[in-house]
């Protein structure tokens, strides 16, 4: 027995999502169908799914971190000084 279902989506979103589910010659219930079957295969979602900025937070304390020279190793001022320190 098929059940319908209604969700909302925006409208720039749904256009392109159809063209995208053209190209592949599926209907928009066809896709939806494939991804409740990936879920229900997979016992999860079919993709990584992550809270909004997590990388950006990570990326500006490493720039934080680079810009205060934390963690980095010493500036050397030409090869034989960085091999130097290699050896020692």
């Amino acid at each position: 027995m098929l059940n319908t279902v209604s969700f909302k989506i925006d409208e720039q979103d749904k256009k392109d999502a159809q063209a995208l589910f053209d190209s592949m010659g599926l209907t928009f219930s066809g896709a939806m169908n494939l991804f409740i079957k990936a879920c229900i295969n997979t016992r999860s979602i079919p993709f990584e799914v992550k809270a909004p900025n997590s990388y950006e937070e990570i990326i500006k304390k490493r720039l934080k971190e680079a810009e205060n020279s934390a963690n980095m190793s010493q500036k050397f001022r030409d090869v034989n000084s960085l091999m130097e320190s290699l050896d020692a």
